[in-house]
C-alpha cells in the first residue's frame, strides 16, 4: 500500500501523465495527422542542432527548410550517425560546458562491442522516467506492484549500489537480483522474493529469465498460479521458445521491451506474437539497408533512430547497431509505427570450464569503465582459455593490472589473454559479436627422441 501511494505521489509530482497522454493521443491519430505532428517534432530538433557549433554541414543546409512536408522530402538525404560519430565528434563532457547544458553523462554497456558515451539533458531525463513507467503500465504492471528484477544489482562491475539507489529501489518496490553469475542460489533468491511479495512483476535479461525458468521447472518449485502477473525482458533478443518456457514455469509469457541506454525504452509488446509499438512521437525509427535506403515490409534492415526530445547528444538518424523488420500493416505515410521483429543483440550465457555461468553483458558493463577500449570481443577458446580482443588507444601504467584484478576476482583461475588488435572482424550482417566460442588452438605434438 505504501509503495502504491508513493508511486502515485511521484507520478503527480513529476507530471508523468502529461507525457503518457501525449503518447496515447498520438496512437489515435490518422496517418496524415501523425505525419504532420511527427514532421513538426523532427523539424524542431533539426533547427535546434543545426544552430549549435557542433552541427554537421548537412544539418545547417537542411535547416533552411521551414515546412514539415519539405523536411520529409529531404530527410532521407541527411547523414546517418554511427556510434563512432558519437565517440569522436559529440563528446558529452565537452558538450555540457560548451552549450551550458544540465543533465547526465551516461555510457552504453556496448551490446555490439562499442561502448558509447552520451549526454541526456533534463528534458530527456524526464522523458526517460515517463516512458519507462508508461511501458511498464502497458505490459501489465501497476504502480506499487512488487517487481523482481534479474539484472544485476551492481550495475557497475565491482561497485556496490549507493544508499540513494537502495532507497530508490525500496520506494519503487523493486527487488534486484544479481544476474552476472547464475547459480542455484540465484534461483532460490528469485523464488523466495516471489513467495514473499506475490503477486509480482518480473523483469530481466532474456537469458537470465530463461535460466531461472528452466531451473525452476527442473527443481519442481513452480510458484502457485497468479504469483507472477506479468514479465518482460530487456537488453537481449527474445525468442518464442524462451517465452513459452517461462510461461510453463510462471504462468505468464515474457513480453518484449526493447530499449537501450542511449534512448531508454524504444518499443514495447503487449502480447506474444504482436509487433512492438514504437514510442512515437518521442522517437522516430527508420529501417534501412546497407546503402541507407528504406527496406520493404518483411525485409531486414538497420534500425536508425531519431529522438525528438533529447537536446544533449544529437540522436538524429542514429544507427543504434540493431537489425529489425516491419510489416506492411504497421507502416504508413508517418513512418514505421511498430517493429515486427528484432534480429540483433542476443547476449546469452557463457559457461566456463570451472562450471561458472556468466551473463555475457558482464563484459559490456565492465568495459564501459575503460574508455581506452573502443571495441571488444571475448572468445572462449576450447574449454579452458579466454581471449579478450580489444581495439582502442591501449592501456598505460597500471590500467591493465586493474582490469586483470577485476577479471581474476570474478573468473578465478581461468587463463585470460588480453590482446590488442587493429580490427575485430564483423559478422556477415555487419554486427560485432561481443562473445564467441572457438575451437582450442592446436597444440604441437610431442616427439620422442
Amino acid at each position: 500500500m505504501f509503495s502504491k501511494l508513493a508511486w502515485n505521489a511521484y507520478i503527480n509530482v513529476k507530471g508523468l501523465r502529461r507525457q503518457w497522454r501525449e503518447l496515447d493521443r498520438f496512437q489515435l491519430l490518422d496517418p496524415a495527422a501523425a505525419r504532420q505532428v511527427m514532421g513538426r517534432h523532427l523539424l524542431e530538433q533539426l533547427h535546434y542542432f543545426a544552430a549549435r557549433d557542433d552541427a554537421l554541414p548537412e544539418w545547417r543546409e537542411a535547416a533552411s527548410v521551414r515546412n514539415p512536408e519539405d523536411l520529409w522530402r529531404i530527410w532521407p538525404s541527411l547523414p546517418v550517425l554511427t556510434k563512432r560519430d558519437l565517440q569522436i565528434r559529440f563528446r558529452p563532457q565537452e558538450m555540457r560546458s560548451r552549450f551550458r547544458l544540465e543533465g547526465w553523462v551516461g555510457s552504453t554497456g556496448g551490446s555490439t562491442g562499442e561502448p558509447t558515451r552520451f549526454f541526456h539533458d533534463r528534458a530527456m531525463l524526464q522523458n526517460n522516467v515517463a516512458t519507462r513507467a508508461y511501458c511498464r503500465l502497458k505490459l501489465g504492471w501497476r504502480p506499487g506492484m512488487p517487481t523482481v528484477i534479474v539484472w544485476g544489482s551492481e550495475r557497475d562491475v565491482g561497485r556496490h549500489s549507493s544508499r540513494r539507489q537502495r532507497l530508490s529501489a525500496t520506494f519503487r518496490n523493486d527487488h534486484l537480483v544479481d544476474g552476472y553469475e547464475m547459480t542455484d542460489r540465484t534461483v532460490e533468491r528469485v523464488l523466495s522474493l516471489i513467495d514473499r511479495h506475490r503477486p509480482v512483476a518480473m523483469q530481466g535479461f532474456t537469458s537470465l529469465l530463461e535460466f531461472v525458468a528452466r531451473q525452476t521447472l527442473r527443481r519442481g518449485d513452480v510458484p502457485p498460479p497468479g504469483s507472477v502477473r506479468t514479465a518482460w525482458n530487456g537488453g537481449e533478443m527474445l525468442f518464442e521458445t524462451q517465452s513459452e518456457l517461462f510461461s510453463r514455469a510462471f504462468g505468464v509469457p515474457i513480453l518484449n521491451l526493447y530499449g537501450g541506454r542511449e534512448l531508454s525504452p524504444m518499443a514495447y509488446q503487449t502480447a506474444p506474437g504482436l509487433p512492438l509499438h514504437v514510442l512515437r512521437p518521442f522517437l522516430f525509427v527508420e529501417i534501412l539497408d546497407d546503402r541507407g535506403r528504406p527496406v520493404g515490409p518483411g525485409e531486414t534492415g538497420r534500425l536508425v533512430w531519431t529522438s525528438t526530445v533529447c537536446r544533449g547528444t544529437p540522436f538524429l538518424r542514429y544507427d543504434i547497431g540493431d537489425l529489425g523488420t516491419y510489416d506492411e500493416h504497421t507502416f504508413d505515410e508517418s513512418g514505421v509505427r511498430a517493429i515486427a521483429s528484432l534480429q540483433g543483440r542476443y547476449a546469452g550465457l557463457l559457461t566456463l570450464a570451472n562450471g561458472k555461468t556468466i551473463n555475457n553483458l558482464f563484459w559490456n558493463h565492465l568495459f564501459k569503465d575503460f574508455p581506452e577500449v573502443e571495441h571488444f570481443q571475448v572468445a572462449l577458446k576450447g574449454d579452458t582459455d579466454v581471449e579478450i580482443r580489444l581495439t582502442g588507444s591501449g592501456f598505460e601504467g597500471p590500467r591493465e593490472g586493474e582490469l586483470r584484478r577485476i577479471l581474476h576476482g570474478f573468473l578465478g583461475a581461468i587463463p585470460v589473454t588480453i590482446r590488442w588488435t587493429d580490427r575485430i572482424p564483423l559478422t556477415g550482417q555487419g554486427k560485432l559479436v561481443q562473445t564467441v566460442c572457438e575451437p582450442a588452438p592446436a597444440r604441437p605434438l610431442r616427439t620422442e627422441p
